[in-house]
């Protein structure tokens, strides 16, 4: 017997809308624009027959610059834990040493970056206009998602 075809369902990622969640939550968040590398064995891996969610937590690092409110310039290297969480069969696809726009949760802990099938909190290759909305957003201009 044939089994239902099933499909994730992702909103359009929106840095605005990223930039509003993480200001309006209690965690604290820093935004950095820059390289990710981590070892991507460690990370989970597309598996057609996977049922149930996989989360795991990698360790990586993240060298660029922090956001600002004179745009991405401080200097920005530090370890970082990536949880990655697959949903089904659906896995995050950011590659090793890949440009991204990341909003990595700060705690006592150390620096966190949640990953998803749908983007999560980070924006692989992203457009410089982009980067110039989240700025916008943190000097306190109108901060609307892309419509």
């Amino acid at each position: 017997m044939a089994q239902p075809a099933l499909a994730l369902s992702c909103l359009r990622p929106d840095v605005a809308r990223t930039f509003n969640e993480a200001a309006a939550s209690e965690t604290t968040y820093v935004v950095v624009h820059g390289a990710l590398h981590f070892d991507a064995a460690e990370m989970p891996q597309t598996d057609m027959a996977r049922t149930e969610p996989d989360a795991r937590e990698v360790s990586g690092t993240i060298e660029g610059k922090g956001l600002t409110v004179e745009g991405f310039t401080v200097p920005f290297v530090r370890d970082l834990v990536i949880e990655a969480e697959c949903l089904g069969s659906w896995c995050p696809t950011v590659e090793p040493g890949a440009e991204v726009l990341a909003f990595l949760e700060r705690s006592k802990a150390g620096y966190r970056l949640h990953l998803t099938p749908c983007g999560g909190m980070a924006f692989q290759a992203p457009e410089p206009a982009d980067l110039d909305r989240v700025v916008a957003c943190y000097q306190g201009s109108a901060c609307d998602e892309a419509g």
